[in-house]
């Protein structure tokens, strides 16, 4: 499988902020890191990629190809070079072919997403799942297997999550986190179970299920065929709707704190249990100078232009 070269490596360090010295490079620190704790090390690594690469879908809104390419040059090429947003398929990409290269045992499994996450509040959403539809990483530890994703937005993992049964964490206080392992409700053998990542707002409040996903290793070819789907089927939210995440660490930078979230015509800041609107968008003028602000992206003049005549665009 393909591996990013140490050069390549600095590079991502770099757009993620670990931190570095005089004495060492950033790789160098990592790899002793690493050593000594790989699990905390991961830890980071996570916690870093997610306040410093937003997930979003920009692509299909803001360029003249509306495309999505999950090669692991490509993403590199867009999320560390151009400094730009990526959705699952691109950003755990990311974090898959880096984990890989630094020699942690990682491969990639597919997940459905649940309808619950999208905040519907129809009788039996919670229910409903997509097709396979995202990527989800399962990295082994010291012989023990997490579950690692960058890529589901506003409602995704912070930490690994450990492949056991109902290991609660904090996901951002004070929203909590586990996984669970049954069948999803529609399947017609309930003796078939998979792994189920969910989510309650509050340590007193009911567990709500965001996705599922295998465990089972998938490859290339697999996500190809999930990429094409979710990134030009008419019907897939992604090419309708733009939105873009992007969370933020403590002031120790050792837990995410809250997050950006861009939708519809809204910049909204959660953190600590509190949602406050930030910015309003009237004009594309102003959406993009947002996503500039909040979420550092900068594009250029024919990826603005992208947009005109799509749905996603504000008139």
């Amino acid at each position: 499988m393909s591996t990013y070269s140490p050069h390549q490596l600095e590079l991502y360090l770099e757009r993620i902020r670990y931190p570095g010295s005089a004495s060492s490079t950033r790789l160098q620190r990592l790899q002793q890191a690493i050593q000594e704790d790989p699990l905390a090390a991961l830890t980071e690594i996570q916690h870093r990629q997610l306040a410093s690469i937003p997930w979003g879908n920009s692509a299909l809104h803001y360029s003249s190809h509306r495309t999505i390419s999950i090669r692991p040059g490509c993403v590199f090429e867009k999320l560390i070079e151009r400094a730009l947003d990526g959705y699952c398929m691109e950003n755990n990409n990311l974090l898959y072919t880096v984990l890989h290269s630094l020699g942690y045992t990682v491969y990639p499994t597919g997940g459905r997403v649940c309808l619950a996450a999208s905040e519907a509040g129809y009788p039996g959403v919670e229910q409903l799942y997509t097709g396979l539809s995202h990527m989800v990483l399962i990295v082994t530890v010291n012989g023990a297997k997490f579950a690692v994703d960058v890529g589901f937005g506003n409602k995704g993992p912070t930490s690994p999550l450990p492949l056991t049964q109902d290991t609660v964490s904090v996901c951002m206080t004070p929203t909590e986190m586990r996984l669970v392992y049954d069948a999803l409700p529609t399947f017609v053998d309930q003796t078939q179970k998979v792994w189920i990542y969910q989510i309650r707002y509050t340590p007193d409040s009911r567990w709500i299920p965001m996705y599922s996903f295998l465990g089972n290793e998938f490859v290339p070819q697999d996500f190809e065929i999930m990429n094409f789907f979710t990134s030009q089927q008419r019907k897939s939210w992604f090419t309708q709707t733009l939105v873009c995440t992007r969370m933020f660490l403590d002031e120790t930078e050792s837990a995410v704190q809250g997050l950006y979230v861009l939708s519809g015509k809204e910049v909204k800041r959660r953190q600590h249990g509190q949602t406050d609107v930030v910015a309003t968008l009237e004009s594309e003028q102003d959406r993009v100078q947002a996503l500039a602000k909040w979420f550092g992206l900068h594009l250029r003049e024919h990826e603005v232009e992208g947009i005109r005549g799509l749905v996603s665009e504000i008139k």
